[in-house]
């Protein structure tokens, strides 16, 4: 079970005790919030794939906790959400309003009580339903006076850690640096992305070092150009796959995009391949190597011909029926000038806006 807790230092501790048995924690936040961070947090929160969230309204100063609840239930439907409110009583206007968002796992016993085996209790139930909460519901929202519809934008993106597969027909043609230059792109767009290496030629160990890289947020990352990457640790590898041994790894540091260099295509990659939310191979466009696309025509990945300009793709495309974007050749694989292409690409799988009313003119972004 994944859980992210947004809570007082001393109720958090309590409800850790809970957690050692019963769930992960893949995203926390301990202490009170001001009114100007609030929005930030539950954004923040919002972006991890938890099952659960568990919010403390002691961390809240006042009512802003009723837009940042709408704003996360709007971008992750399907997390339950346990609120918990010490000493509360009903008729408070503040747990109205969220039972009316149709938040109803409300836990408001003394502050003294056992709040590790509340939560407990809680976490073993299903969820709660109206009946259960409905005497806390007065029928109102707290801003219910403001009537007048806006317009507000509101962001739909992929749930949870995305992961991008990369690999290759062959070596040196260009898996590890399209690889390299799709998280740079990703991070440039203000996403938090890391890239593990999983290829039979690892390289990364050499190229932190040449460009002297940071430690990155998690233990055996390192930051290079905004992206966190993740060398194999031969050592430590034992046949398995570095993205399986480093999962952990990755929910901690919260990446919204996850990059695999698969190295040279084969039957144990192309499995890999397929665990991906969007995958790519990396293939020549040169005529005497279009076989070894050929040889692998069966599988429905992407397309992408490194070193190749548009006239080449389009004459793979008309005598081998193979199609395929061209991707220009630049040596910095951290350059910006493709850009508009992995824009094309990756479009599956970034986020998109739109915009929609809101019926009581609370800013859900």
């Amino acid at each position: 079970m994944l859980i992210s807790l947004i809570a007082t230092k001393q109720m958090a501790e309590q409800i850790k005790k809970t957690l050692v048995d019963a769930g992960d924690i893949v995203f926390e936040h301990i202490g009170k919030l001001d009114s100007e961070s609030v929005k930030e947090i539950f954004y923040s929160a919002s972006r991890v794939s938890a099952e659960i969230l568990i919010v403390d309204l002691d961390v809240f100063l006042g009512k802003e906790i009723i837009s940042a609840l709408q704003s996360f239930r709007i971008a992750r439907p399907g997390t339950r959400i346990i609120v918990i409110a010490p000493e509360r009583k009903p008729g408070d206007e503040i747990i109205s309003s969220i039972v009316g968002l149709g938040i109803y796992d409300i836990a408001a016993e003394e502050k003294e009580s056992n709040w590790s085996e509340i939560i407990r209790n809680i976490l073993l139930s299903p969820p709660a339903t109206y009946a259960q909460a409905a005497r806390w519901h007065t029928g109102q929202f707290l801003n219910a006076s403001i009537q007048a519809k806006e317009r507000v934008i509101i962001e739909e993106r992929p749930a949870g850690i995305v992961t991008i597969a990369v690999s290759a027909t062959a070596h040196g043609i260009g898996c590890t640096h399209t690889a390299l230059s799709m998280a740079s792109f990703l991070a440039r767009l203000g996403h938090s992305t890391a890239v593990i290496e999983d290829s039979q030629r690892p390289v990364f160990s050499f190229l932190c070092s040449v460009l002297k890289a940071k430690e990155g947020k998690v233990e055996g990352s390192y930051t290079v150009h905004g992206i966190d990457i993740f060398p194999v640790d031969e050592s430590r590898n034992n046949g398995n796959w570095n993205y399986d041994m480093l999962l952990k790894k990755i929910k901690a540091g919260q990446y919204e995009y996850v990059v695999r260099d698969l190295g040279v295509l084969d039957s144990a990659r192309k499995k890999e391949m397929y665990r991906a939310d969007i995958a790519f191979v990396v293939a020549s466009a040169a005529r005497w190597r279009w076989h070894e696309i050929i040889d692998r025509i069966d599988f429905d990945f992407d397309i992408i011909f490194p070193l190749a300009l548009q006239s080449d793709v389009e004459e793979i495309s008309f005598y081998a029926g193979i199609k395929g974007t061209a991707l220009p050749y630049y040596p910095n694989p951290f350059a910006k000038e493709n850009d508009f292409i992995f824009l094309k690409l990756l479009a599956p799988v970034l986020p998109s806006r739109r915009k929609k009313k809101s019926l009581f003119g609370i800013s859900l972004f």
